[in-house]
């Protein structure tokens, strides 16, 4: 008889238990902005393209200051090497790019992926989040707060859980998705115990997951590969190096610095060439 209650005791109490350990979100997302480093950083990565007997590879070559200043450099490698360029600017919410040697620019793209993995900024990161549904708008601000005394009231946040992916257990922020919808929720998946981004799904259904991280210079956590889905496409991006750069590379993220005039002529013929362009024209 005492087991029988035992079990259901523990039955009736875990989800209430299982709540309260979460750390509040404005405690996670703190946790997370700090391990995205700080200062500049160049951080080389190979990006991956396969379709049908097509296998892309190019090489990416990205300058980073925070979620909203970036700079990054295309070029093809193999058979699309002197035949695919591209380089692009983020700043002040636009990017900048040089066609047929004008340099142009529009609003930084809706599903921008890189920015997910380099907030700095709390507020900024919990804004975004906001902004897409994820958590509720005031949540980055919640506090606890104190009944009386030293008692300390805290109230379980609805919009995060404990969730498994990429074989570790996550803070995940979100609405679950009902089994009989459709489409997939957006979400967002915080490794409890090294506070990094491990998953992030877009409203538009794209999907990056993120793994084996490592720690370089200046308190930069970063992943080692990548996997982008989106439609029946998928991107792999391996991490080739991370290092920080000093104060004066600054001056690259002005327009004027951009030097590289786009060129796709190598795609022509690549059965991948929609998704190439596609995955550049909506995540970079």
């Amino acid at each position: 008889m005492k087991k029988v209650l035992l079990a259901s005791l523990i039955g009736v109490l875990a989800p209430a238990l299982g709540s309260a350990f979460i750390l509040p979100t404005r405690t996670i997302l703190q946790k997370t902005s700090d391990n995205a480093g700080s200062g500049i950083y160049a951080v080389e990565q190979e990006v991956q393209f396969a379709n049908g007997d097509d296998t892309i590879l190019v090489r990416e070559t990205w300058l980073i200051d925070n979620d909203r200043t970036m700079r990054l450099t295309v070029t093809g490698t193999k058979e699309l090497q002197g035949n695919f360029r591209m380089q692009f600017l983020y700043a002040g919410g636009q990017r900048w790019t040089v066609l047929n040697g004008n340099r142009k620019s529009d609003k930084t793209p809706d599903d921008f992926l890189e920015k997910y993995l380099n907030f700095r900024n709390p507020d900024i990161f919990a804004n975004t989040l906001a902004s897409m549904k994820i958590i509720p708008a005031g949540a980055y601000s919640k506090r606890l707060t104190a009944k009386k005394g030293d008692d300390i009231k805290y109230d379980a946040e609805s919009w995060v859980r404990y969730s498994r992916t990429g074989g570790a257990v996550n803070y995940a922020f979100g609405t679950p998705t009902p089994e009989d919808d459709k489409n997939n929720y957006p979400g967002l998946w915080i490794e409890q115990d090294q506070f990094v981004v491990r998953k992030v799904r877009l409203p538009s259904q794209v999907e990056m997951t993120a793994d084996n991280y490592n720690q370089f210079a200046k308190g930069l956590h970063y992943p080692r590969t990548r996997t982008i889905r989106w439609g029946n496409n998928t991107a792999t991006i391996r991490l080739i190096s991370a290092s920080a750069r000093p104060a004066t590379a600054a001056s690259q993220f002005q327009p004027n610095s951009l030097d590289m005039n786009t060129k796709l002529d190598g795609l022509d013929k690549l059965s991948a060439k929609d998704a190439v362009i596609e995955f550049y024209s909506r995540f970079r």
